[in-house]
């Protein structure tokens, strides 16, 4: 895992990724430099994400999205844009849950908990949606216990309300539906491309075989003495 987090980038993706995960560490120094602890705190956890999502084997413009995702969110509670404008946390709540839910789906196939996205045997339809939606729904919660957290003990000026949290929890559980729903697809398609992959090498591995074959048979024909010819590629390939 620390080679992962050590390696060079390689490609426009992972530079797209890496440089929001240079921001966010910028923000953490002005976060240091200018507020308080609490903002301190707040841009810790989304670096910490970022580099978590760094060390998982994921398409690097959505980890990209991840991290510019939960920066944008925690930049919108140090600014204030939650209290100002008041339908901004919805669409962070979607947003964020969904990127967060389809995350945590990946770090726990990666552990072996949950079926992993790309295989060649696509899990049950439905089960990667179900899945990540119950992750979501979790993190809405922990989200909400949050908000009342520091409210109750940091600022009273975060909004609590049950129709604001009732809010955010529907937006969050239809946001984990849509990253679910964009896993469940991915993983169909990757099975289906390496059962495409599959069939098509095993037919060439039999047609190759098939030539090697009547090749050996022919020579043999012709002189008795010949040495036999090597392996079939797609055995020496597979060893």
């Amino acid at each position: 895992m620390i080679d992962t987090l050590l390696r060079r980038p390689a490609g426009a993706g992972e530079y797209f990724a890496d440089a929001v995960r240079a921001a966010c560490l910028l923000s953490l120094t002005a976060a240091a430099l200018w507020h308080g602890p609490v903002d301190v705190a707040l841009f810790l956890l989304v670096l910490m994400g970022t580099l978590v999502s760094r060390s998982l084997e994921i398409p690097r413009v959505f980890d990209g999205l991840y991290g510019l995702t939960l920066l944008g969110a925690a930049w919108s509670s140090v600014l204030d844009l939650y209290a100002r404008v008041g339908w901004w946390d919805l669409p962070v709540h979607f947003t964020a849950t969904a990127v967060i839910a389809a995350m945590v789906y990946l770090l726990l196939s990666r552990l072996g908990a949950v079926p992993m996205p790309a295989r060649r045997a696509a899990p049950p339809a439905g089960a990667i949606p179900v899945l990540v939606f119950c992750l979501g729904l979790a993190v809405s919660v922990l989200w909400e216990l949050g908000e009342w957290w520091g409210y109750t003990f940091v600022d009273q000026s975060i909004n609590v309300g049950y129709q604001d949290t009732m809010g955010d929890l529907a937006a969050g559980g239809l946001g984990a539906l849509a990253a679910g729903a964009w896993l469940g697809r991915a993983a169909r398609r990757s099975a289906r491309e390496a059962g495409r992959g599959a069939s098509g090498a095993s037919g060439a591995s039999g047609a190759s075989g098939a030539s090697g074959a009547s090749g050996a048979s022919g020579a043999s024909g012709t002189s008795s003495s010949s040495a036999p010819h090597a392996s079939p590629t797609w055995t020496a390939g597979r060893s």
